[in-house]
């Protein structure tokens, strides 16, 4: 789930919350003056180079089937506390960019115009200089668990961490071959047709944080960022991920740890509720209306590691593929199994004639692995073994 529909979602929890515990009798509460479309607003803003990124939406009621309103059409703006200010493009889908090289030396505010009476401004934002890290992982208990590794410092002793999966995945058969029905022939696939072999991929939803203050040396060893089963398909052939730690301030920090708990706890009435929730975002003519989400700065520092089914001994399964033969097909079943049936060609098969017109033949989900969500377009970043 996305951070900040996690937010919306405690937000609006709570209120629920209050209306069921706070009476004992039911009824029926007017809500009609209730404010269901509160601004959230969830980013960094990346200096020395890099791009920041601001995510704007709007909460909704929790009877209300949409999961996300993204806003567009904004106009936000980056300005220096000092000099410049970077003008923000929009996308569709909520999220705003700038790969303006914002200079660390200086602090900044984050201007949001929405329309008249809707101008909203951030506090002024001290950038934070991310410490070196490093990425370790560990086989335990048959599982896998990657680990974050840092020191902090008396200008960062506060972390948030992110990180971006990749992998790759193979169908159990390749195909070859395509039916072409207009001839009721079957011919060789061109390189690009191929699809036995794809890239999936996924990435962090779990707040995860951590204080260097209450280690020794202020050394933060193994902080453990996520577990892979040990029968996931992530490592059966190769995997990737990317982190990216940052450094926060003491207020993000305690901003981020309320959504944290509540998001970890949700569900029992004793979990801390998120009504002291604190932004460091205010509208300029309304200071008493709410804006969710908080704005921090700095320099992050990424790194990425590979491992490979042979580092790790790995037995992925892939319950799809469950089941996968090949049978033969003969010219006279072309258009039976290949046009309706759902199978492909794989490769030709002649026990005493060539060419014969006989291929061993599978399941199309046991040849293309884009049904299963994948794509066969290989990732830029992406380094073979």
């Amino acid at each position: 789930m996305d951070n900040m529909v996690k937010i919306s979602f405690l937000f609006f929890a709570f209120v629920g919350g209050l209306l069921v515990y706070g009476c004992r009798e039911p009824y029926e509460p007017d809500l009609s003056t209730f404010d269901h479309s509160i601004l959230v607003v969830e980013g960094h803003l990346e200096v020395g180079g890099g791009t920041s990124v601001i995510k704007l939406s709007r909460t909704h009621p929790l009877y209300q089937q949409t999961t996300f309103s993204p806003l567009i059409n904004a106009q936000v703006n980056i300005m220096g506390t000092t000099e410049g200010v970077w003008a923000m493009g929009w996308h569709e889908d909520g999220y705003y960019y700038t790969e303006g090289n914002l200079p660390g030396n200086q602090s900044y505010v984050l201007s949001i115009y929405l329309g008249p009476g809707r101008q909203y401004f951030s506090q002024e934002i001290v950038p934070v200089e991310t410490p070196d890290f490093d990425i370790t992982y560990q086989k335990r208990d048959g599982n896998l668990k990657i680990y974050a590794n840092t020191f902090g410092n008396e200008s960062a002793p506060y972390f948030r961490w992110e990180y971006e999966e990749t992998w790759m995945y193979r169908t159990p058969f390749a195909s070859a071959f395509r039916y072409e029905s207009t001839t009721n022939q079957v011919v060789v696939r061109n390189q690009n047709e191929m699809a036995y072999q794809c890239w999936d991929g996924d990435f962090s939803t779990r707040i995860i944080l951590e204080s260097s203050s209450k280690y020794q040396n202020n050394q933060i060893f193994q902080k453990e960022l996520l577990q892979i089963d040990s029968l996931s398909e992530k490592l059966g052939i190769r995997y990737h991920i990317k982190v990216k730690q940052r450094a926060i301030n003491l207020e993000a920090f305690t901003f981020w740890e309320s959504i944290r708990r509540n998001s970890d706890d949700i569900g029992d009435i004793f979990s801390p509720m998120p009504s002291g929730i604190s932004s460091n975002l205010y509208n300029a003519e309304n200071s008493d209306e709410p804006v969710i989400g908080y704005i921090s700065a700095g320099k992050s520092v990424e790194k990425s590691i590979y491992i490979d089914r042979g580092d790790v001994n790995w037995r992925a399964v892939i319950a799809e593929y469950r089941g996968c033969e090949m049978d033969t097909i003969g010219v006279q079943d072309y258009e039976e199994f290949f046009l309706y049936g759902g199978y492909e060609p794989i490769i030709e098969y002649c026990e005493m004639f060539y060419p014969c017109g006989q291929y061993f033949a599978a399941p199309r989900r046991c040849t293309d692995c884009r049904l299963r969500g994948g794509t066969t377009d290989r990732p830029e970043f992406w380094e073979d073994q």
